[in-house]
């Protein structure tokens, strides 16, 4: 524990360097996407290496798994990730979290059996999303503009750079830094990475399939689901209107229709 306390004090020295002290959130602003041309090629190569990659083995794993262990996978990997929850409620003086987000996770590592099992929730420990992104979100740090990352999808300035605090507080990244290295550990933290990635997108097979036929262009529809899902975490459900109002569309304008390449979702 007190390396993980030490870590956040270093990852909200990072805030405080940008000049951002802590005064909550400021009032959304609308999606900034200058780099749109770039960001749609490399949607189209996650979608394509999703489509024919991804979705395929995730759908394999579905079928092979059985419910209850899916969900005993899900709860371990939740579980594991209670560092970076823990340490983005403290970064946003949000205390009675982090010690709601502890107790979950003794309970859940203890009477949950390596986090396998979830009796925390039935007990009113819930979980929560936060990250280091949100936490930076909630102390003004603005999002900056749109971001595809290859392999990783939907992102802004601010949470790719929210993402190295994550990793820096990710158990199974940590496991890899310490110790002696062996063919044996490595196959197994990459196997873990990889079932955790599986299932994750196991999770998703229906949203995307949903969003894929409803949408008339997905990549904006994407980038709209992305916003308001980050907007509700920072805010905690209740996010203010976006500045002037704006809504967001996944219908393409007709200037969108004409720079699309062919064959992009």
């Amino acid at each position: 524990m007190p390396s993980i306390v030490a870590r956040a004090v270093v990852i909200f020295a990072l805030i405080l360097s940008a000049g951002c002290a802590p005064h909550g959130p400021p009032k959304p602003q609308p999606v900034q996407d200058p780099w749109e041309g770039m960001n749609r090629k490399i949607f189209w190569f996650n979608d394509k290496a999703d489509t024919y990659f991804l979705a395929p083995v995730a759908r394999g794993y579905e079928y092979i798994t059985p419910k209850p262990v899916e969900n005993s996978i899900r709860n371990f990997f939740s579980n594991l990730r209670f560092p970076v929850h823990f340490v983005s409620e403290l970064i946003q003086f949000k205390f009675s979290d982090a010690a709601e987000q502890a107790g979950r996770f003794i309970v859940n590592t203890t009477i949950g059996v390596v986090g396998l099992f979830d009796p925390a929730t039935d007990m009113g420990l819930h979980g929560t999303q936060d990250d280091i992104g949100v936490a930076f979100g909630y102390h003004g740090v603005p999002e900056g503009p749109y971001l595809v990352l290859p392999f990783l999808g939907p992102s802004n300035v601010r949470d790719a750079i929210g993402r190295i605090g994550n990793l820096l507080l990710d158990p199974l990244f940590f496991a890899s830094r310490i110790g002696e290295t062996s063919d044996g550990k490595d196959w197994v933290l990459t196997g873990l990475y990889a079932l955790d990635i599986v299932d994750t997108r196991a999770s998703l097979l229906e949203a995307v399939k949903t969003a894929k036929e409803s949408s008339l262009d997905y990549y904006l529809f994407a980038q709209s689901a992305y916003h308001q899902y980050r907007q509700g975490l920072i805010y905690d459900g209740n996010a203010p209107d976006d500045e002037d109002g704006l809504e967001y569309s996944d219908e393409p304008t007709k200037e969108d229709k004409e720079e699309l390449p062919a064959g992009l979702p």
